[in-house]
């Protein structure tokens, strides 16, 4: 009987780990994507990671938040699976600007009014200093984790295309 409630137990705290392993499988992407881990923020609702792309002209960091919707319980497991939102944020980051800028900024807030990064359409959010790109995707935690080198393969073209996609879009706004 006490194995059986040992199983029980290991099984809750497997389905509530998930996105802790989910996190530690995007460090390891992402290292070997020479982009170490910079810095950690965990609370009860998400996790944020932010990484220095080491070595791009382009990108000054990237911020991955992972924040896990379902699989809570035993049933909400077996109904919807284990679900993630994963939000890639990636900056350049210009450390001079001019008045020219600031016109910019006002035209990326104004085109950023009906894009929906949850939709698949990258949000710029147009700084100071800073430019920031934001795209969502929604995920099935069990296809990125506890599967060895298949599952970092995946997390890998994951991260890689949205990156991809999101320094293509920044790359008109990052000066010499």
């Amino acid at each position: 009987m006490l194995s059986f409630l040992n199983q029980f137990k290991h099984g809750q705290e497997m389905r509530e780990s998930k996105d802790e392993i989910l996190v530690g499988e995007l460090v390891r992407a992402m290292a070997r994507l020479k982009s170490p881990a910079i810095g950690f923020v965990a609370n009860s609702g998400a996790q944020m990671v932010r990484f220095k792309p080491l070595g791009d002209p382009i990108l000054h960091s990237i911020v991955i938040i992972v924040d896990r919707k379902t699989g809570g319980s035993m049933i909400q497991q077996a109904v919807i699976g284990s679900k993630a939102t994963i939000q890639v944020q990636a900056e350049v980051k210009n450390y001079l600007s001019d008045p020219d800028d600031l016109v910019a900024m006002y035209r990326t807030d104004l085109a950023n009014i009906f894009k929906m990064p949850m939709l698949g359409d990258v949000k710029l959010d147009h700084q100071m200093n800073s430019v920031f790109a934001t795209k969502r995707v929604m995920i099935d935690i069990d296809d990125y984790i506890l599967k060895g080198e298949e599952s970092i393969g995946r997390m890998t073209q994951l991260i890689t295309a949205i990156v991809g996609e999101l320094k293509q879009k920044l790359t008109q706004y990052k000066k010499s």
